[in-house]
């Protein structure tokens, strides 16, 4: 996964830690699938839940980021000034 296509640049070092966690949680769960012990299994799935979650929130950030930019830009593109955009947006 390229990182900076899903994550903001202030997000990547988080999203990088959990990244690697989520790979390793999935790794541990499949060997304890394998070795029958399915308790641990599920205990490690929750934590992968949760660390696909902080990613996911991570990665809607981004996007809601981009569409605004999109936006924005549109904006400018469609002859409104910047100045303009600007001051309505942050007052």
């Amino acid at each position: 996964m390229k990182l900076e296509n899903h994550f903001l640049q202030a997000d990547i070092s988080k999203a990088s830690e959990e990244f690697y966690r989520s790979l390793g949680l999935l790794s541990s769960i499949m060997n304890h699938v394998n070795e029958g012990n399915l308790s641990k299994a599920k205990h490690l799935s929750t934590d992968l839940t949760m660390s696909l979650h902080k990613m996911e929130k991570m990665s809607s950030d981004k996007y809601n980021t981009d569409q605004f930019h999109s936006v924005i830009q549109d904006l400018v593109n469609s002859g409104a000034s910047f100045q303009i955009v600007r001051d309505k947006l942050y007052g």
